[in-house]
């Protein structure tokens, strides 16, 4: 029993027009246009009652009036937030700028006063220097000296003078405080002030330097700072005699910008010239840590620019976002004169921002009730516009409803509205001609889908049912399915039997799809079938259906032909390709191998006979797997090929001819999905049995290992004549 061929029976349903099917396509066509259903072909409606439109007039909040009244608003509203944001954007810069401006000019100010303050100490340090390193006073006047020098100073708290001894003379070392209580003799109190860093470090010093701040516990445990000089008498090559400084306390700098750092977002340190912060806003850190220190503990790597130009010992100014407030403010670096101190003064824009936003807000609150206001009237002025408007709606619901009675009002006007009345008093008288085209148009249609429905069974009809051969003990199953993208398409097979025991087979696939296709894929199976039935090789049937198929092609069209013969009896077969994909051999054991059938060029373009014979054996067992490139290049929804991987991983050598059709087909609908069908899909398949096997088809989902065999070898680069090798 033959097994049964699918997708061949014709749907006789098809074979004929049916009024019923004419009648939905005229509904299908009113319905594409946008048509009521209800109206008949006088031009009144079918179903009094229904109406597929109010025809009362349009809710006010839809109304003409509202809608301009809202796009007048809206245009107002869109042209208020153009100026804020313009506003916003000049008076933000400019706010901005000026803000800048002011804390630049307040922090060289407040520099300066430090400077002064620094400056003065300096000077007078500096003439007491010059007068003790070159006068020998004895100690009462050294004293007194200094006793005058620490008044005159402003905010100096004490001063330290250090002669060593020479030519015979002792020496001093004296400190002395500004309200004479807590006056020191270093060298009475035992004090080796030789081995302290700081007297060391201003005796190798070129000049005056100032100390970093410390904890003074002589001076009643407050925070100084000491401006150090060396003794040098006038001369080239002098040794220096000692040592000469003045002691402030920290608050006489702090106190020059401590109204500066009093301001609502402003923020004021000052670094000593090691890197000490002596003065800083944040709790704990000011004399606990360097900048350098503060900027690694509170990871604010904002203040990287400004640390570089302390180093420096450079001016500068940056606006940074606070890396733990992400607050922006603007920082100014400057230089405390030569002195090496510097200070750093940064204002928040936060505040400044925060004013401008509320200006912004109370602009634009503003502006929002005028817009309303605005609204309110264009509304009461678009009434009167909206009048003729209205009335022309009402018409146009009344065509909805199938109405063509009634003629369309205002017509005679010589403005918007009247063209708009002339044109639906035009579409009202030609609203009945365009149905009746539309009834014929949907006619032609259904007759058309009808024709092709029986093109398509006409096409299925011409392909060959399934074949199972069996002589001398030996039997083949042949088999084949089908799929194509559209109604009708280009791929083909075609089984043969001729003599006794010999199945001639061909696949292909034509160029094109479509009816184009379809056509060209009749004349190239009938050509096919009748050269096999005449010629003795593959190879002659091919050169045959070359030549003919060439004859009035005038639309270029070709084919690829897989063109095959085999010997029920021995398995020999003898295969010939005429650009085709390679077909698969599949052995008893699971081994898959392609068989290296040279291509010879398609059938259509050219008359060419040099098509190469392949020869082989099927074994029992074995399977012959054809198929056109539409297994291998389906595409899933990704976009990804089904491909040649794919194909050898559903073969299983234990399944009949019918089934691994019916699973490479089911394989690669899987994988497809969703996905449209690109191209016709053909598989065809021909096995072997093993001696007294019956031919089953494979239980579903059922599968193997399989390994791929590399090429096979040629016989030869030209045609055989024969059909069996020589």
């Amino acid at each position: 029993m033959e097994a049964q061929q699918p997708v061949l029976a014709p749907d006789r349903a098809r074979m004929g027009k049916s009024p019923g099917r004419a009648h939905r396509g005229h509904r299908q066509a009113y319905d594409r246009v946008g048509i009521p259903r209800n109206t008949g072909m006088s031009g009144t409606p079918a179903t009094p009652g229904r109406s597929a439109a109010p025809a009362d007039g349009v809710n006010w909040r839809r109304s003409l009036r509202t809608r301009i009244a809202l796009w007048s608003g809206a245009l107002n509203l869109l042209v208020l937030l153009l100026v804020t944001a313009a506003t916003a954007w000049f008076v933000r810069d400019l706010i901005l700028d000026n803000a800048r401006r002011d804390t630049l000019a307040s922090t060289e100010e407040a520099a300066r006063r430090l400077e002064t303050t620094l400056r003065s100490v300096h000077i007078t340090t500096t003439g007491l220097a010059e007068l003790v390193a070159d006068a020998t006073l004895d100690p009462e006047e050294l004293i007194t000296t200094l006793r005058a020098l620490v008044k005159a100073t402003p905010g100096a708290s004490g001063g330290l003078l250090v002669l060593e001894p020479r030519e015979g003379r002792p020496g001093f070392a004296r400190y002395i405080s500004a309200d004479g209580l807590r006056d020191r003799d270093l060298l009475a109190f035992g004090y080796n002030y030789r081995r302290q860093p700081w007297f060391q470090r201003t005796l190798s010093s070129p000049g005056g330097w100032w100390s970093e701040p410390y904890r003074n516990e002589t001076a009643g445990g407050t925070w100084t700072i000491t401006y150090n000089m060396p003794l040098r008498p006038s001369g080239r090559g002098a040794p220096t005699r000692g040592m000469v400084s003045l002691t402030l306390p920290l608050a006489a700098l702090t106190d020059s910008f401590e109204s500066l750092a009093h301001l609502p977002g402003w923020r004021v340190s000052l670094v000593a010239p090691g890197g000490t912060l002596a003065a800083n806003p944040e709790p704990g850190v000011a004399l606990t840590q360097t900048l350098d220190q503060y900027i690694a503990r509170s990871g604010r790597s904002d203040l990287l620019p400004a640390a570089r130009a302390v180093r420096l010992h450079q001016p500068g100014q940056f606006t940074h976002r606070d890396t733990r407030s992400h607050e922006q403010r603007f920082t100014v670096v400057a230089p405390v004169g030569d002195s090496g101190w510097s200070l750093l003064v940064a204002q928040s824009y936060s505040l400044i921002v925060k004013r401008l936003n509320r200006a912004l807000w109370l602009l634009a609150a503003a502006g929002t009730a005028l817009a309303l206001l605005c609204m309110w009237v264009v509304r009461k002025l678009a009434k009167q516009i909206s009048r003729p408007m209205e009335a022309l709606a009402k018409a146009a619901a009344r065509l909805g409803e199938g109405d063509y009675g009634t003629r369309v009002a205002h017509t005679g006007q010589r403005d918007e509205v009247g063209m708009m009345a002339r044109t639906l008093e035009h579409a009202r008288t030609s609203i009945q001609q365009q149905l009746l085209e539309i009834g014929e148009m949907g006619a032609a249609r259904q007759k058309l889908e009808s024709e092709l429905s029986i093109a398509r069974d006409i096409q299925h009809a011409m392909l060959s049912p399934p074949r199972r051969i069996a002589r001398g003990g030996a039997s083949v199953e042949a088999h084949a399915v089908l799929e194509a993208a559209k109604a009708v398409g280009g791929d083909f097979y075609s089984f043969i039997e001729r003599g006794d025991g010999e199945l001639w087979f061909a696949i292909g696939d034509v160029s094109d799809k479509g009816v184009p296709a379809a056509l060209f894929m009749a004349r190239t199976v009938t050509v096919l079938e009748v050269a096999a039935h005449t010629l003795a090789s593959p190879a002659e049937v091919l050169a045959e259906a070359s030549r003919r198929l060439v004859e009035g092609n005038d639309t270029c069209m070709f084919a690829t032909v897989l063109c095959g013969h085999l010997d029920v009896r021995s398995g020999h077969c003898t295969l010939a390709n005429a650009g085709h994909d390679a077909p698969l051999l599949l052995h008893a054991d699971g081994r898959v191998e392609t068989l290296a059938v040279a291509a010879g060029p398609p059938l259509g373009f050219e008359v060419s006979s040099d098509f190469t014979l392949w020869h082989g054996q099927l074994e029992a067992g074995a399977s012959l797997l054809a198929y056109t490139d539409g297994v291998t290049e389906a595409f899933n929804p990704g976009n990804e090929a089904y491909g040649p991987e794919r194909l050898l991983a559903v073969l299983h050598a234990g399944r009949s001819a019918q089934a691994q059709c019916t699973q490479v087909l089911a394989a690669v609908h899987a994988f497809a999905g969703t996905a449209p069908q690109s191209d016709d899909i053909t598989v065809l398949a021909i096995r072997r049995a093993l001696e007294h096997e019956p031919l089953a088809p494979a239980t579903p989902g059922e599968r193997a290992a399989v390994t791929i065999i590399p090429i096979a070898s040629e016989e030869s680069t030209h045609a055989d004549t024969s059909d069996r090798p020589g």
